[in-house]
């Protein structure tokens, strides 16, 4: 671009390189990148964003499901700890958790494509709802502990499953970094709001209470998505079919990329809460704190967005896989609140950094090699890591009273596999 000064001066400037941080004489040039993301040039293209019908019903639709379960989700491992019990066992429940997510995966996957791509999100209420209800019951019915995670793993087949094909029919390649960033962004907003009113609930109507307002939300959520007409896609492949797949040579770097999501993930979703409310010591604190740390991470959702769709995607998911890694490093020496605060927001901010990409890449993945086939398959690789590396995290926590400090470190560890995701 050549701006003209007075008539007579041409002062050349070079196009903004979302790297040039690197290079410390460029560092000024930062604030270009996110006036290029604000500016009025991109007005057309954020009104053409919402032009979607399609996504912009699954867009509520998911906004409203995803803030009743973050409504819950974060509390679950603190409610199985308030029942007593110690943390090797809650490790174990998400452990079963993953085992019949597999063995359900292909089965579920059939089912999916005979009810289609909607109505599989809807079907998964009730056994949401059950799972909740099986919740409320399991002080008084201890033998439930082994059965709720089949309610909850046949939810998580037909959300899952619906979700994905659901977007990739739907979205657009060319948008799909700033699409992803939208949808996170929505249920980031629920994240930020959930935490602190789930807490908010439970001191003042208990967990049924909870469980109750969640579940309405719920299906309220699905039946949004049938304002538009519902779509099926066949199962084209076996169960032979895809486990070969999954561990041929061909597929080995997803597998190390999702490996590493799945096992990161776990012990975000189930530790780090059970990490927090031994420091925080109640809900209300630690719903807002992690309340706090994601309302920062918020405001950087459409920048995300859009930096993902127009630089290398490989690239940004390297550089915020590095970022991640320290970020759980961090946590091991979260020892306060403000301590806590601090690192947890940072962690915040390079996930989002990093998930954007790192999801729109494998969707355009999924999109060149048959998306039924490659959503179900990534499922059960996360799961059947899950089901590989979380034993070692139970006899962790069966032996040492305090393992945290470990199994964060095992985190770290296993966050640098996000780089390996196949770049084509």
């Amino acid at each position: 671009m050549q701006l003209n000064i007075l008539g007579r001066v041409k002062v050349k400037t070079k196009r903004f390189s979302f790297f040039c941080f690197t290079r410390t004489t460029q560092i000024f040039k930062l604030p270009t990148a996110f006036s290029r993301c604000m500016d009025g040039d991109n007005v057309a293209g954020v009104q053409g964003f919402f032009q979607n019908k399609e996504l912009n019903i699954f867009y509520i639709s998911v906004g409203i499901m995803t803030f009743a379960e973050q409504l819950i989700a974060l509390f679950v491992p603190i409610y199985l700890f308030r029942l007593q019990y110690p943390l090797w066992m809650i490790l174990f429940y998400f452990f079963l958790l993953s085992v019949y997510f597999v063995v359900l995966a292909y089965p579920g996957a059939k089912l999916v494509s005979k009810m289609g791509m909607k109505r599989s999100i809807l079907m998964s209420t009730p056994f949401a709802i059950l799972y909740y209800i099986g919740l409320l019951a399991l002080p008084q019915q201890q033998w439930l502990f082994a059965i709720l995670p089949v309610f909850l793993a046949s939810k998580m087949v037909l959300y899952n499953y619906g979700y994905h094909l659901n977007f990739l029919r739907h979205s657009i390649p060319s948008q799909r970094g700033k699409e992803v960033s939208f949808l996170g962004s929505i249920a980031t907003i629920g994240a930020v709001i959930a935490p602190l009113l789930g807490g908010v609930i439970i001191s003042l109507l208990g967990f049924m209470g909870l469980y109750s307002v969640g579940a309405v939300l719920l299906v309220g959520g699905a039946v949004l998505l049938f304002l538009t007409s519902d779509v099926r896609k066949n199962v084209t492949f076996s169960w032979k079919e895809l486990v070969h797949t999954l561990f041929s040579s061909s597929e080995r770097r997803n597998a190390v990329s999702f490996s590493g999501y799945a096992v990161e993930s776990i012990i975000s979703r189930v530790v780090w809460p059970l990490f927090l409310i031994t420091i925080l010591l109640t809900e209300k604190k630690t719903g807002l704190i992690v309340t706090l740390s994601l309302g920062v991470s918020l405001l950087l959702y459409y920048v995300i967005g859009r930096i993902t769709d127009t630089y290398s995607k490989p690239r940004l998911i390297v550089i915020g896989t590095i970022l991640h890694f320290f970020a759980w490093l961090g946590r091991i020496f979260a020892t306060s609140t403000g301590k806590i605060l601090v690192v947890d927001s940072y962690k915040n901010v390079v996930e989002k950094l990093l998930h954007v990409p790192w999801a729109t890449q494998s969707y355009n993945l999924a999109r060149r090699r048959g998306y039924f086939r490659f959503v179900v398959g990534r499922e059960i690789m996360f799961n059947f890591s899950r089901i590989i590396v979380l034993p070692f995290v139970i006899l962790l926590f069966w032996w040492l009273s305090d393992a945290f400090i470990i199994t964060f470190i095992i985190a770290a560890v296993f966050s640098l596999g996000y780089m390996f995701l196949e770049k084509k």
